[in-house]
């Protein structure tokens, strides 16, 4: 099967790098359009707080490091980027939860393959996001095995 459009899931750890590795051999064997993405999904929007009355200087300040913290993100996924041995066609940081968050970029982006890894330890089989991931999947999916 060729794909055209190929998303890489990442967790910025060191793992990433085995991830960005194998989509960016498939990418390089399909010749398709590679993206990553990382997802910061312990991220709660401060605006969903802000009252009618407008913000107050610490909602304001919480939502200012908010956003430095998605540049600094931003910057190591780039970084990423221009490590990988391919053309990388757009670097996303996203806050908000993981599942609905790869659906919408999926769909909103044309994604038909959905890269991501998944580390074996006793935390995956407790908190695993991967059922989850796969249960709700609208591209195909290919989960790369990860060490602890």
């Amino acid at each position: 099967m060729s794909y055209k459009h190929i998303l890489v899931a990442v967790d910025l750890s060191k793992s990433s790098e085995v991830v960005i590795n194998k989509a960016v051999s498939l990418a390089r064997d399909t010749d398709s359009k590679l993206s990553f993405i990382y997802v910061d999904a312990s991220y709660v929007s401060s605006i969903a707080n802000v009252s009618t009355m407008g913000l107050t200087k610490p909602k304001f300040d919480k939502v200012a490091a908010e956003e430095k913290e998605k540049s600094v993100l931003q910057e190591e996924l780039q970084a990423l980027a221009e490590q990988a041995d391919y053309p990388i066609t757009s670097t996303l940081v996203v806050m908000g939860d993981l599942n609905d968050t790869l659906k919408t970029t999926v769909k909103e982006m044309d994604v038909d393959l959905l890269v991501c890894g998944h580390h074996h330890n006793f935390w995956s089989h407790l908190l695993s996001s991967v059922r989850k991931l796969v249960n709700s999947a609208t591209t195909d999916l290919l989960i790369i095995y990860l060490e602890k």
